[in-house]
């Protein structure tokens, strides 16, 4: 659909999930139970139609006086009551009766007043209220329709762009929409709040739009302080893009030792999704951390470190013991560090807040610190699958270089990857990280279990971790002779023994 054909809400993310915005000429009914910000919703449309889109806009009260909407407004950072004063705002408290006679009149005060101030947009606040506008106080569902149909009618007159509330009694699924007002509404937009654990969580899903498509589903909603309503698209849907998937031919040092770029058959592709599996402690943020360092100080590329383990202080701290030149590298702002607690999270918004860091910076190396954390914090193994998709998506849509970290529980030997899903066939490269018991010590090792695209070798080498982060000795001791397998038995056992000469 043309943009100009478009009516933009204006609220942070909605008309993303609204592929622009609403289509022009669409009645928006707006709908939920008591506090999940119906009110906030219409007011913050009329707000941002006059501050960012040059549209004056009216708002109709039946319940909240002028004097209390300016004042809830305040702290969300708007100022109506300056609107007011510069014209571009009116603020309407009235009775359903009232507003149903001035829309259906011919000389009608409330559409003259709409013209003076040039409105574009209006909003009118609790359309359930319409039910006690008949002569006997109350309208049967008939009367109801009618008086919604003349309101409908009424607005189309003054060639407005409604936004009309009612609220629901139950979040019961039949009480999805007003069974009249879904007739009548062109969007209707639900808007929720319900309970997680102990926890609230707000969510807002498109039930309808015609003349438009957009994205289905439950979408997160946050209200935020001095800002408002802030919509989350939900990271179940696939990234929307549309240029064909790019792909690299260009190959980066990996962490800038000669030994690992040999493993891996000369470097990292660009766009490349890499897991580092390990058990903890043997170096995993380390090398996550000299890869960053890497494209940073020698690449000119900037990178970010997401992590819900570890507060951003320790983890400069932890720099500045191995003498990495990590606070170099933020000071310069070519490194950024994005932390959250996993504490309730909510990984629509989450994974929004690093795709905006990523845009906005332009993020080039990109690393996840923990997967295991997000898998423990959202508990719903389908919602850690799509968010590792997305992820490994974001990657390769903008060419970054993509480090996973995992723990893996076994010390010794490893049986399977990552345990939650089949994650060897999305991403290109597994690194896997281990401990070697020789002796009474443990020694640290490295091996290249897969890269897509790479003649990497298939060889263990021991790293260790010190002044300097993480060193790989290249290895100069002669090879081993490659036998066949008719020397050895217990193949498939992945670790076969070989035949002794005296067997022979």
């Amino acid at each position: 659909m043309n943009e100009r054909d478009l009516v933009r809400t204006g609220i942070y993310g909605l008309d993303e999930i609204l592929l622009g915005g609403i289509a022009k000429g669409n009645v928006i009914l707006v709908e939920g139970i008591t506090g999940t910000g119906k009110t906030l919703f219409g007011l913050e449309f009329i707000y941002r139609g006059i501050t960012k889109f040059r549209e004056p806009g009216l708002v109709v009260a039946f319940e909240a006086t002028p004097s209390k909407i300016i004042r809830d407004a305040e702290g969300l950072g708007w100022n109506l009551e300056q609107l007011e004063k510069e014209g571009q705002l009116k603020i309407i408290f009235t009775s359903p009766q009232v507003l149903i006679h001035e829309l259906t009149s011919p000389a009608s005060l409330l559409l003259e007043t709409a013209a003076e101030i040039g409105a574009k947009r209006i909003f009118i606040d609790g359309i359930n209220l319409l039910r006690g506008a008949g002569e006997d106080g109350f309208n049967s569902d008939n009367e109801f329709r009618l008086s919604l149909q003349r309101l409908i009618e009424g607005l189309t007159r003054g060639d407005l762009t409604p936004v009309i509330s009612h609220e629901v009694v139950t979040e019961h699924p039949s009480a999805i929409t007003s069974p009249i007002a879904e007739f009548l509404a062109d969007t209707i937009i639900h808007l929720r709040r319900e309970h997680r654990d102990n926890g609230l969580q707000r969510t807002l899903e498109i039930v309808k739009s015609r003349g438009q498509d957009y994205d289905a589903g439950r979408h997160s909603l946050a209200i935020v302080n001095k800002k408002g309503l802030q919509v989350f698209r939900r990271v179940q849907l696939p990234l929307r893009v549309n240029a064909p998937q790019p792909s690299s031919f260009d190959a980066d040092s990996a962490v800038g030792i000669p030994a690992l770029d040999e493993l891996l058959g000369g470097g990292i592709y660009r766009g490349a999704a890499t897991v580092l599996c390990g058990v903890s402690g043997v170096g995993k943020t380390i090398l996550g951390m000299q890869l960053l360092l890497e494209g940073a100080l020698k690449l000119g590329q900037k990178g970010l470190l997401v992590s819900l383990d570890e507060h951003p202080a320790q983890i400069q701290r932890n720099a500045r013991t191995l003498g990495l030149e990590w606070e170099k590298a933020l000071e310069h702002g070519m490194i950024h560090v994005f932390h959250e607690s996993p504490q309730e999270l909510e990984i629509n918004s989450h994974f929004d807040r690093i795709r905006q860091v990523i845009e906005s910076n332009n993020v080039q190396r990109l690393v996840i610190d923990g997967m295991t954390s997000y898998s423990t914090a959202l508990g719903d193994q389908r919602v850690y699958r799509d968010f590792f998709y997305t992820l490994v998506g974001l990657v390769k849509q903008r060419l970054m270089i993509g480090f996973f970290s995992y723990e893996n529980p076994e010390v010794f030997g490893i049986t399977h990857f990552m345990p939650e899903f089949p994650v060897s066939s999305i991403v290109d490269n597994i690194l896997v990280l281990n401990f070697v018991e020789l002796g009474n010590t443990l020694r640290r090792s490295l091996t290249i279990a897969k890269t897509r695209g790479r003649n990497n070798q298939f060889v263990t080498r021991e790293f260790s971790i010190g002044p300097g982060g993480i060193s790989m000795p290249s290895d100069s001791a002669e090879p081993l002779p490659q036998l066949p397998f008719s020397r050895y038995y217990g193949l498939l056992s992945r670790a076969p023994t070989r035949i002794s000469p005296d067997l022979k």
